[in-house]
């Protein structure tokens, strides 16, 4: 049965490109591999990303099939192929374009009823384990890598190939997902075995899954517009897959390696696993602060617009994939060391992670464009730090005097184009500085008006304020998030009925109580919170886990306070707000 097939709307198999019409033939998992032939799965592709959901939905299509009649078939989607021909003495070589994952899970699932049918040495009218070999998992007339009908790229080969010649323990780093897939539907054999008494059912469903089979010319198909166009019932290609492939498919096999290899691979593993597990992932805005930086308006594109704003990029700026790959490596390199806490210089490292405790992303197209600075010695170390630190001062600020953040990102999106490289720091500083209304550096005085009867509790880093407080008398600082402290209140938070806390506030106690309970003065840490509680002053200053045995320094004049009142409060916010504007001062040129 022969189709049109058209790569733009997909109705069970039919697609067109365009004005020009590919010709595709239905067909079933039997006849597509009962024959001498290789599919590869290209250097660019991703690796096998299927999750349980996915291939258990396979499991019940199968077991669905295997009640169909005799000429019926459950269609579970496209193979979409390129011809590289047939060498001299080999198997046709087939290069996967789209459908890898479906093929490779079915060929799991083949080897989990190979080594059921091996243990347990089962014969049946359908079911043999010569068939199964043959028929679906090798070539059986050819030798080495040919030996195989399917062949994954780098990373996933070696776990399927022992896999499937069953010596999988010999794996060094097993690809994982392969691996739970397999258990997964090894289990499912045994559990059916189990209710029904029978394996040929799962192999007849099989049997009746069929598949539109596209195969592409190489020479005069298009793939990169066709693997775009398809829309397959798998998992949905991320940002990260379309990109991959945008800047590898049309290579030479030869270049693919090459630049897969020296360029691609090593980004993957600065960003890990996690590169392709994620709708939207850390890679993707990675490629978004590197289409900023490179933006001459500072232009921001949405995150799920990626893969597309990079085309125009390329295309826009006649990009060549050696450099544009060589460039992504560069700034992937400073990505992991500012995100990614990759950092090898302990004292870069710790800027790093003041912007991590920020949670300001914003920031990274001008850090990124810093490090290539400091990168290619146009900018000193020392000039880099006292930059990342007016930075840290000038968001830290803002945050502190609820300035709306709206327009940070325009703000770091275009700082770079501030820069004077002789007279690199005091340029951004004056850029700084002369930023007025919305986008101002908020100076001393409003920074300390703030801090007055600001509700820093519920500040949003508020942890991060109370740490760098306590830090600036410590050379071992202390983490809030991993040591055992928690932020106390020292004038309770519940006092309606406590006669002693009422009678140290006085008369207007509940003004008081209600203006500063929150604010900076009344606020410390401690690991003893539970103990405090509500207890009276003098209990949380001279108790057994009282403010005087603590070896806090922010707990210090604490503990030297007989009374705890409005006025105590207040002269505790001015000594804190003292120290707060010389952790983030207020630059200078």
């Amino acid at each position: 049965m022969i189709h049109n097939i058209n790569l733009r709307y997909k109705f069970f198999g039919d697609f067109y490109i365009g004005d020009d019409f590919l010709q595709a033939g239905e067909t079933t998992l039997n006849k597509l591999l009962n024959t001498s032939r290789q599919f590869i799965v290209p250097i660019f592709q991703r690796n096998y990303s299927w999750q349980k959901s996915q291939y258990e939905q396979l499991w019940f299509d199968i077991l669905r099939a295997s009640k169909f009649k005799e000429k019926q078939n459950h269609f579970i989607g496209s193979i979409v192929y390129i011809d590289m021909g047939t060498p001299a003495g080999r198997p046709q070589q087939l290069l996967l374009i789209d459908g890898q994952q479906r093929l490779t899970t079915i060929s799991i699932l083949l080897c989990a009823i190979k080594d059921y049918v091996q243990k347990f040495d089962l014969k049946t009218k359908f079911i043999n384990l010569a068939k199964i070999k043959n028929q679906f998992l090798y070539n059986s007339d050819e030798i080495d890598e040919d030996r195989y009908k399917l062949l994954l790229n780098v990373q996933d080969k070696e776990t399927y190939i022992k896999l499937v010649d069953d010596i999988l323990f010999t794996v060094n780093k097993p690809a994982t997902n392969i691996i739970k897939c397999y258990e997964f539907f090894y289990a499912q054999i045994e559990e059916y075995v189990k209710q029904h008494g029978q394996i040929d059912d799962i192999y007849t469903g099989i049997f009746k899954l069929s598949l539109v089979s596209i195969s592409l010319d190489k020479d005069s198909d298009n793939p990169q517009m066709i693997f775009e166009s398809m829309n397959s019932t798998g998992k949905d290609l991320s940002q990260t897959d379309l990109l991959r492939n945008y800047l590898l498919m049309d290579l030479t096999p030869e270049k693919q390696t090459r630049l897969y290899k020296t360029y691609w691979k090593p980004m993957e593993e600065l960003f890990g696993e996690d590169i392709y597990k994620n709708d939207v992932n850390k890679f993707d805005y990675f490629i978004r602060d590197f289409l900023t930086l490179k933006s001459d308006t500072g232009y921001i594109c949405k995150i799920n617009n990626v893969y597309e704003n990079f085309k125009r990029y390329y295309l826009d700026n006649n990009c060549e994939k050696f450099a544009v790959l060589k460039d992504l490596f560069t700034y992937a390199k400073y990505y992991a060391c500012i995100d990614l806490l990759q950092e090898k210089d302990d004292e870069l490292k710790l800027y790093w992670q003041e912007f991590k405790k920020l949670d300001s992303h914003v920031v990274y197209p001008f850090l990124l464009k810093l490090y290539d600075d400091y990168s290619h010695q146009i900018l000193i170390k020392e000039d880099f730090k006292k930059i990342l630190q007016v930075v840290i001062s000038y968001l830290w600020r803002r945050a502190i005097c609820e300035i709306p953040t709206n327009s940070l990102s325009k703000t770091f999106a275009t700082l770079y184009q501030a820069v004077d490289k002789e007279d690199y720091v005091n340029s951004i500083i004056k850029a700084f500085v002369f930023k007025s209304s919305y986008k101002r550096f908020p100076s001393d005085y409003e920074v300390r008006e703030k801090l007055q009867t600001k509700d820093i509790y519920h500040f949003r880093l508020r942890k991060y304020l109370l740490e760098a407080l306590e830090n600036y008398y410590h050379k071992e600082p202390i983490d809030l998030n991993t040591a055992n402290y928690t932020i106390e209140h020292i004038m309770p938070q519940n006092i309606e009925h406590n006669l002693s806390w009422q009678q140290m506030l006085g008369e207007d106690w509940q003004e008081v109580h209600s203006l500063y309970l929150h604010s900076l003065g009344n606020l410390t840490i401690t690991g003893y919170n539970a103990e405090m509680s509500n207890k009276s002053f003098w209990e949380k200053v001279n108790g057994e886990s009282g403010f005087k045995h603590s070896h806090l320094k922010l707990n210090e004049s604490i503990a030297q306070c007989d009374v705890w009142n409005k006025k105590a409060i207040q002269r505790r916010t001015n000594i804190l707000t003292d120290i707060i504007l010389k952790i983030w001062k207020y630059p200078e040129f």
